[in-house]
């Protein structure tokens, strides 16, 4: 070692293996060659691969960075090509067109892997290729514990850091942890360690029945489509569209009724399906203590916000860890100064602004989209790592958060001038009187209720999840939804809750059925907007009853009294 900088031979460890990890490793490996110092990177790969694979958005500076990684950007990867971003809330609309360069958008899924894993495998042989190992270890924490000095010359030599991964350990000088936002470590990497806040958000992956996407080459981003969602992003691909809801309470089930509202309004094509869902994370702001002796974070684990889309501000990171590992690694002083401050701080800025306008662009309602054209009019008004949001040259961020809280304010002080009228669905699809919809997650249950409404002369469609049940019902409201209570995604009470406050059927009945018959479950159910409460197995006679919807406002079903004595004679059916 030569004072607080990496010297040939020194030893470094990145935990994480995706883009920010490979990234990172590429930067290493071919920085430390520009000074002439050959490094021991080692990279541990750790993770599951994703649920929902992710496609990337590649912005002009991002394919530049790629590039100067020695990351081949092949032409093939321009499998579609962004025209603009297409801002939306409450009904208005404002595009912000594409750069000069294009936005591409890099993806092979459902026919191969997503964006995501395309770069990401890029940059790994690009990392691999100028000497950098993978290893496939999920990392349990850092010590620190400088060797003694009555250890053999080796393992004087290999560093004072020990990453412990799955039982084993290994020295090194220096570790970076690049993990993103779903596994921080938190103080397993360095005592005080204080990444990145993050916001929840759940993301899916939207099929369409044609082969080829019909809709026009627009990612968009909905602002507030509901209450628990502050924003929604739409990003379509050849094949498939992918869907970002990000806020602190979304659910699942938030997403699945943004979605019913999005195909209402025409952002999504008739005949989508859902074909995966996951909840996430996303980066909400800098981090505020990343660097230790030979330890620092890079990439969405140190900094970002909802409104990025990209990987410049990933890559940049890696080049400014890079950068601050090599001239001054070993020291926290030195990487505060050099990595922090004179890296990230610009960048850091820009993510605190990010995070601030999302609360202001809330507040701004149908003044938002104008707020991101008025803060485009500002320009590009940035430092040299300094980006604009939803991967344009403008707005910045900064600028955004100026338009943003001006949008609000005027937005907070004309809503006392005017009353507010909920706003009602333009198009709103007819009820259909005799179609049923059954919700449960036992086939057998499934398949016994599916029997015995049909043996009435109703159609009805069962369902596993309540993710099958939403897409179905932004096409046919039906006559009623016959729910059970435990489901894959959320709780039927909560599912039952959701349907009743949106728009398109809030009108529809919803039967709760659960096989645990207690006073506060049946009073939860009541609560959430049900008509009615029945517990398993269900008693023929009884549903039919609840089904006639006695003294209800809503459409009368097509079942009869009399149907409950036709060759319905079991006195309970369905089980579970």
């Amino acid at each position: 070692m030569s004072g607080d900088r990496l010297v040939s031979g020194s030893r470094v460890a990145v935990v994480g293996g995706g883009i920010a990890g490979a990234g990172l490793a590429a930067s290493l490996m071919f920085n430390g060659r520009a000074r002439g110092v050959s490094l021991d990177v080692r990279v541990y790969a750790q993770g599951e691969p994703d649920s929902v694979p992710p496609p990337v958005v590649l912005t002009p500076e991002c394919r530049s960075r790629l590039a100067a990684l020695g990351c081949r950007v092949p032409l093939d990867w321009r499998v579609h090509e962004l025209r603009g971003v297409e801002v939306i809330a409450e009904g208005r609309r404002e595009l912000l067109p594409a750069p000069a360069g294009g936005l591409w958008v890099v993806d092979n899924w459902p026919h191969g892997p997503g964006g995501m894993s395309v770069v990401r495998e890029a940059l790994t042989t690009a990392a691999t290729a100028q000497g950098a190992r993978f290893i496939s270890r999920r990392v349990d924490r850092v010590e620190h514990q400088p060797p003694s000095p009555d250890a053999p010359a080796p393992v004087r030599n290999s560093g004072p850091l020990v990453v412990r991964a799955q039982g084993s350990g290994e020295r090194f000088h220096a570790v970076a942890l690049a993990t993103g936002t779903g596994s921080s470590l938190a103080e397993s990497f360095f005592p005080d360690f204080q990444p990145a806040p993050t916001v929840a958000a759940v993301h899916a992956r939207v099929r369409q029945s044609a082969s080829r996407l019909s809709l026009a080459p627009l990612a968009r981003l909905w602002l507030s489509p509901l209450p628990t969602i502050d924003g929604l992003f739409l990003l379509p691909s050849a094949h498939s569209v992918y869907v970002l809801a990000f806020g602190p309470l979304v659910t699942p089930a938030d997403l699945c009724q943004a979605l019913m509202m999005a195909a209402r309004d025409g952002l999504l094509e008739e005949g989508f399906e859902l074909s995966a869902l996951e909840t996430t994370r996303l980066p909400f702001g800098p981090g505020r203590t990343l660097v230790a002796p030979g330890q620092l974070a890079v990439g969405p684990a140190a900094v970002g916000h909802p409104l990025q889309i990209g990987l410049s501000e990933t890559l940049a990171t890696c080049s400014r860890a890079a950068v601050g590992l090599l001239d001054g690694g070993l020291s926290t002083a030195a990487l505060e100064r050099r990595y922090v401050r004179n890296g990230l701080s610009e960048m850091m800025e820009d993510a605190a602004a990010g995070a601030r306008s999302v609360a202001w662009l809330r507040r701004a309602g149908r003044r938002a989209p104008e707020a991101f054209l008025a803060a485009r009019k500002r320009g590009a008004v940035g430092g040299v790592y300094s980006g604009g949001v939803l991967g344009l040259a403008a707005p910045t961020p900064l600028a955004l958060l100026a338009s943003a809280r001006w949008a609000g304010l005027r937005e907070v002080v004309g809503s006392w001038l005017r009353t507010t009228v909920e706003p009602v669905p333009t198009a709103m699809p007819s009820l259909e009187p005799d179609l049923y919809y059954v919700v449960d997650d036992d086939p057998d249950a499934r398949e016994a209720m599916t029997q015995l409404l049909e043996s009435t002369g109703a159609t009805v469609v069962a369902f596993a999840d309540e993710l099958a049940l939403f897409c179905a019902v932004a096409r046919r409201p039906p006559t009623a939804i016959l729910l059970d209570v435990v489901l894959h995604w959320v709780d039927g009470l909560r599912l039952c809750e959701g349907l009743k406050k949106h728009p398109l059927t809030r009108n529809t009945r919803v039967l709760v059925m659960s096989g645990l018959d207690r006073p506060h479950v049946r009073q939860g159910a009541l609560d959430a907007g049900a008509e009615a409460f029945l517990p398993k197995p269900v008693e023929p006679r009884q549903l039919m009853q609840a089904l006639l919807g006695e003294g209800l406002d809503a459409p009368r079903p097509a079942l009869r009294p009399a149907d409950v004595s036709a060759g319905l004679e079991p006195d309970r059916y369905a089980a579970s």
